[in-house]
Parts: C-alpha cells; sequence; structure tokens
C-alpha cells in the first residue's frame, strides 16, 4: 500500500468523462449528502468533521485504499438563515445558504430555499482525474440551488421519523449522458431522504442525493455532540461491469462527528397573535377555542341554574 494522501488522489485508468458521483458525505449540514429544511437557532453554531475511505484497482488489478478528510461550519440567524462554509481538501473550500420560507406545524412541512457550493470552479468537488483535474461533469457543480421540505410523521402518525424531500440544479443532478451511477433518475434533480429514530439517541438515515443511495445512521451522546456514519454510493454493488479502477464507482465508508455551540444570543420580542398562531401547533389552537367554546357555554348554564 502506498502512503496515504489525505488531500487528493490519482485515479490510475479513471474516465473523467463518465463519473458524476463522489461527493464526500458529511461534508455539509443535513442528513449524509442532502440538506433538510431544519434550521440551527439565531447565533448556534455547527461545526462538523468527517474521515471518507474508499479503494480503486491498479492497472496490475492490485488494490488501492485511501481516504479523505472534509469538514464544514455553519452559523444560525434569526431562527429562519444558515450560513457556513465547506472544505474539501484541494478542492477547496465552498459557501452554503439556506432560508426558512415557511416553518412546520402539524399539518404542513417546514420549506427551505439554499445554494451549495457558491464558488467560482465549476467542477468543485474532491475527487481527481488521472490528469491530477478536478473531474469535468457534465452538470457544473457550483452554485447548486435546490429547494427542500422537512416533516416530522411523528405529529400524526406516531412513526418516529422524518421525511425530506427536495429538488435542486448542479451537484443534485445526473448527467443526461452519464453510465456510471447505477440507478437512472427519472427526473433529474429530485433528492430525498428519510430518517427513523428508533430510540431517543439514535437515528438510521436512507437517501437518495440525486445521483446515489446512502445509508448510515447517527448517535446523539448530548445536545452538543452527535457521532455520525455512512455507507456511500452503495447502488454501485448493483453495477455488474462497473470500472473498478474508478473511484466514482466504488462503494465509500465515512465517518464523522457533529459539535453544536450556543445559542451564543437570544432574541426577546413580543410577536403578534398572528405570528404566535403560524409557529403554534395548529391543532392545540384548535383545541384551547374548543376548549374556551365550551367553558363559556358552561359558565351561562350556571347562571341560568343559580335562582
Amino acid at each position: 500500500m502506498k502512503t496515504v494522501r489525505i488531500l487528493s488522489l490519482v485515479i490510475l485508468l479513471a474516465t473523467a468523462n463518465s463519473a458524476l458521483a463522489g461527493s464526500l458525505p458529511f461534508s455539509r449540514s443535513g442528513l449524509i449528502d442532502i440538506p433538510t429544511a431544519s434550521m440551527l437557532l439565531h447565533t448556534q453554531v455547527k461545526v462538523g468533521g468527517a474521515v471518507t475511505a474508499f479503494s480503486y484497482e491498479n492497472a496490475d488489478s492490485t488494490t488501492e485504499s485511501d481516504f479523505a478528510i472534509a469538514g464544514h461550519l455553519e452559523f444560525g440567524l434569526f431562527n429562519r438563515a444558515q450560513l457556513g462554509i465547506t472544505w474539501l481538501g484541494d478542492a477547496g473550500i465552498s459557501g452554503n445558504v439556506r432560508v426558512l420560507a415557511i416553518r412546520e406545524s402539524t399539518t404542513i412541512p417546514a420549506i427551505a430555499f439554499g445554494c451549495q457550493n457558491i464558488i467560482g470552479e465549476k467542477d468543485y468537488e474532491f475527487f481527481r482525474d488521472t490528469q491530477d483535474s478536478l473531474y469535468k461533469y457534465e452538470e457544473s457543480q457550483n452554485f447548486s440551488a435546490y429547494v427542500v421540505l422537512t416533516k416530522n410523521l411523528d405529529y400524526f402518525s406516531n412513526v418516529p421519523a422524518c421525511f425530506h424531500l427536495g429538488y435542486g440544479i448542479g451537484r443534485f443532478r445526473q448527467g443526461k449522458n452519464s453510465e456510471s451511477d447505477g440507478i437512472s433518475n427519472p427526473f433529474r434533480g429530485l433528492f430525498g431522504g428519510f430518517d427513523y429514530h428508533p430510540t431517543r439517541n439514535i437515528s438510521l438515515i436512507l437517501e437518495w442525493d440525486g445521483r446515489d443511495a446512502n445509508f448510515g445512521a447517527s448517535y446523539t451522546m448530548n445536545d452538543n455532540v452527535r457521532f455520525l456514519a455512512a455507507i456511500a454510493e452503495f447502488e454501485q454493488l448493483a453495477i455488474s461491469n462497473r470500472d473498478l479502477s474508478d473511484v466514482m464507482q466504488n462503494v465509500k465508508f465515512s465517518l464523522g462527528v457533529e459539535i453544536t455551540l450556543g445559542p451564543f444570543l437570544n432574541i426577546t420580542t413580543l410577536e403578534s397573535f398572528a405570528e404566535l398562531s403560524q409557529r403554534t401547533n395548529d391543532d392545540l389552537l384548535l383545541k384551547l377555542e374548543e376548549i374556551r367554546s365550551h367553558a363559556r357555554e358552561n359558565i351561562e348554564g350556571l347562571k341560568r341554574d343559580i335562582p
């Protein structure tokens, strides 16, 4: 085995125009590789890092192993916006932004708009080809705008799970002529995920990031620390004629950790009834109104009964 290269790799016999997978798991805030509509609180900070192990085949049929490191930093603003940066080694640093448009209620999902890979480099990702250049993608990987909704199913079904569905451009879209993704997305740009919570501290995650299928789990140690693990791009196992010399067509294994700090400042405001109604559980408000109505009826009945 050759010396491990943390921040870059040279893929032997790779075909640069055929690969559209390869994003590093846990390199951005979200599930494994997709964003969600969940937001940090005002002045909360989230710092995350992950290591991804992978292998590929050399020209002499021996196997080469390596790993990559990714990290991200996120900052919450006004309980409505989240700003962040992502670091992917030699690929550099890119920006991320997410804005909450609709807050989740009992019957309405949270909806957020965002953009990832805010950078000038069109092919911003970690992996490189035999010429030591970033892979050339059919879709530009920078300025990957998206919309995503998140719904907690526990509110109305008693299932301890969250459902996420979104659509994006750029890194969320397969190339029209790509043959290396294993599963063809019938609606290019569509992504989604599902995280199930068998216990309070454990989550099981299954997602389609628009190009690849990923499976993972997380363990929340406390309010500040969460550990993550994932098997990424496992749909590649279904391809019988995949090119094992291309790291883009091999399964990857990731371990990560996220640390959440704050909030460091609190916002104290007097909210109008309309804003309070939007933020509060709709069903509870209806029940409160019913209780008040019945209470008025009972009071009127007592008045009539009193001589």
